[in-house]
């Protein structure tokens, strides 16, 4: 409960502390421009960082696809006959999480041999 009702004071805080940036220096009617400039810059910096973390996500997701496939079935941890198409459908159904998994799972702990 007092980790919950800090959260909330902090929340309030940089709220108000937001909106205490916004409103300085701002006659009443530069107000509404200046919160909706604002907003969209957060908003752009927000679409910006998320296209990016998808970007890596893609690409991580299609590396670890193409190991994975490239793989003999007995190049990977515990391996029985379906292993590897196991880690195939975890591969590209769960897409990036899925690509991380792989690789903390299998590429780090067996390299593939070149």
């Amino acid at each position: 409960m007092r980790t919950r009702n800090l959260y909330l004071c902090g929340t309030i805080i940089v709220l108000l502390i937001l909106a205490a940036i916004l409103v300085t220096g701002c006659s009443s009617e530069d107000v509404t421009g200046a919160a909706v400039a604002g907003l969209a810059g957060v908003w752009i910096c927000f679409m910006v960082v998320a296209w990016l973390v998808g970007v890596f996500l893609f690409v991580v997701w299609l590396i670890m696809l193409i190991d994975c496939a490239r793989r003999s079935n007995t190049d990977f941890p515990n391996a029985t006959e379906s292993t590897k198409m196991m880690w195939l459908l975890i591969i590209i159904l769960t897409s990036g999480i899925g690509a991380i998994i792989y690789y903390f799972m299998v590429r780090r702990k067996m390299p593939r041999k070149a």
